[in-house]
């Protein structure tokens, strides 16, 4: 998928399918989690199994354009990168493509919490190298 290094498979389950005959709406905000997370795992926190508890990454605000219908089926993918790091949050894009087409584009912030003091924090160096590194293309 181009213009995106971070890219997940999804599976369109039958449970995903609206009465219309494709995939509801709502849904499209778990594949976008799906994505989120795995975007978090895999280049913020750089491991499987992070503690949850010790995070402290909220999501604030998403965004969806639906472009096309995805129908079950179909072959999904979701590609996830960082386009703006801020003081205590980043700037997310998604692009959905079903069979290779375009059937969502999304936003979305994503705020480094301290959940102690219920306040957002700046997003510590480390993290802040790590996805920029990984957005620049200088790391695998």
């Amino acid at each position: 998928m181009e213009g995106f290094r971070h890219v997940v498979p999804i599976t369109v389950r039958f449970r995903d399918i609206d009465a219309m005959g494709h995939v509801n709406n709502a849904v499209f905000f778990t594949y976008l989690e799906t994505a989120r997370v795995e975007y978090m795992r895999d280049v913020v926190f750089q491991t499987r199994s992070p503690n949850l508890a010790e995070v402290g990454l909220i999501l604030a605000q998403i965004s969806c354009q639906f472009k096309a219908p995805i129908f079950y089926g179909q072959s999904v993918e979701v590609g996830t990168r960082v386009v703006e790091v801020r003081n205590s949050s980043f700037l997310l894009e998604h692009r959905i493509e079903a069979d290779g087409q375009l059937a969502a584009l999304s936003k979305a912030v994503v705020v480094h919490y301290e959940y102690q003091t219920g306040k957002s924090v700046r997003i510590p160096d480390e993290l802040r190298a790590r996805i920029e590194a990984f957005e620049s293309g200088s790391t695998s």
